[in-house]
């Protein structure tokens, strides 16, 4: 009787860690998925209303196991699941944010090779601060529709970390025909997040 108990006891750990281990690949979502899932066993926040895009949100920083193409999330990272409603929590989209410098650059380069030349919404430019320092401003790009009716976005920041500048980038998926979660002058998300992106 123990060693079945033993052999029971086994066999879930083993379950349970392969399940923990379970990759999921983000750039792979087709937004039919149940949110409720990807996030399950992952530490959250229920978010009413996403700044970027105005939808509901699931937000994680917990974020093992996910991964978005080659680029593996590491522990400066974090993914935002967009619904499409509190109460029918459809997903619609994803947001990764990537803060750290290498990881940043990483997602960048792999992000420009796959998808080509994207519309540029904010060109990178070099400016100066009050002390007369170059710094590097912040820029924006879209590829629309890299899948049926599915927007891509990668903003890129500077924030300064020991007087160095450390590259942050963050990736939107989202589908082209959502609904702001408000009223808004906007007719769809996507249009709000070109307005933001677009100086």
């Amino acid at each position: 009787m123990l060693l079945k108990l033993l052999l029971f006891l086994f066999l879930a750990s083993v379950e349970f860690s392969c399940f923990a281990q379970a990759k999921l690949d983000l750039e792979k979502l087709t937004f039919k998925e149940d949110p409720r899932i990807l996030v399950k066993n992952h530490k959250k926040s229920a978010d009413p209303t996403e700044p970027l895009t105005s939808l509901p949100a699931y937000t994680t920083y917990d974020i093992a196991g996910y991964h978005f193409g080659p680029a593996n999330l590491t522990e400066h990272c974090f993914v935002s699941f967009l619904l499409n409603s509190i109460k029918e929590k459809k997903l619609v989209g994803v947001i990764i944010g990537f803060e750290t410098d290498a990881a940043s650059k990483a997602i960048n380069k792999y992000v420009f090779a796959k998808y080509g030349k994207p519309v540029v919404l904010e060109a990178e430019t070099q400016k100066k601060d009050k002390n007369k320092k170059p710094y590097l401003s912040g820029s924006a790009y879209m590829w629309k529709n890299i899948k049926p009716q599915i927007t891509l976005f990668l903003s890129k920041t500077y924030m300064v970390e020991d007087g160095k500048p450390v590259e942050n980038t963050d990736l939107v998926l989202i589908n082209n025909n959502v609904k702001p979660s408000y009223e808004t002058n906007f007719k769809t998300v996507l249009d709000r997040v070109i307005k933001t992106y677009t100086p």
